[in-house]
Order: C-alpha cells, then structure tokens, then sequence
C-alpha cells in the first residue's frame, strides 16, 4: 500500500533515533508512549527477518501534525541545530502503524525524492 509519509531526517536520509545519540536531543517531558515504543512492538522478529533486502525501512508519521506531536517544541529545535529537518516522502509500503508512528518500506533511499520541510511550518525557528 502506498502512502504520502512525514519523518525527520539527516541530509544522509537517517533518523534521529540511533544507538547512542538519542540522548543528545530527547526532552525528559516528551510524551512517553512515543519513547517506549520500538519496531519490535509493531511487528514480529519473524515478520522483521522476511523484510525483502533491497529496500529502505524506517519510521515516519501519516501526517504533519502527527510528526508535530511525535517531537516536542524544544527536541524540534534540538534537532534542527543537530542538522535534521522534516521531510514528505513517497512510502512504497507501510508495514505498520500505530498511535504514533509508520513503518514504512521505500525502493529508494529516504534522502533520494523526499520533499524537505520548513521547521517553522511545525512551530520552530531555527
């Protein structure tokens, strides 16, 4: 199923959520459910070890107000200041959802074709 998706990322195309770096911008008043919640409460280890090779995989939002509510204000300018930004993307597949995010599947990688946002346009100035 394809779907218009909402996510944050680096020029590399990956997220802010990456072992060890986290911590650099997650505010501790962020809501918790959002924090708790990981790939593997969305699908099954054997669902996650099918996936098919040859495609990008990560989280998103199904729209930009959601994507507001998944950061905080103060992690949005955290993130901006660490070189991360808003995007709208293609997602070739969503593999899952949930209250507060998507994961999607995309034939090309996150920064090829994504169409990149304005912070301000989501409450921050950077």
């Amino acid at each position: 199923m394809r779907a218009v998706a909402y996510r944050v990322q680096a020029d590399d195309g990956r997220g802010p959520w990456r072992p060890g770096f986290s911590h650099t911008w997650i505010e501790g008043d962020a809501p918790a459910g959002r924090l708790t919640e990981t790939l593997m409460d969305l699908l099954p280890l054997s669902t996650l070890r099918a996936l098919p090779l040859g495609m990008t995989y990560g989280s998103a939002c199904r729209t930009v107000e959601a994507l507001g509510r998944w950061f905080t204000a103060c992690e949005r300018r955290r993130l901006a200041q660490l070189g991360f930004y808003p995007v709208r993307v293609n997602a070739d597949v969503v593999l899952a959802e949930s209250e507060w995010q998507l994961f999607i599947g995309r034939r090309k990688p996150f920064n090829q074709g994504a169409t990149r946002l304005r912070w301000d346009r989501m409450g921050v100035t950077a």
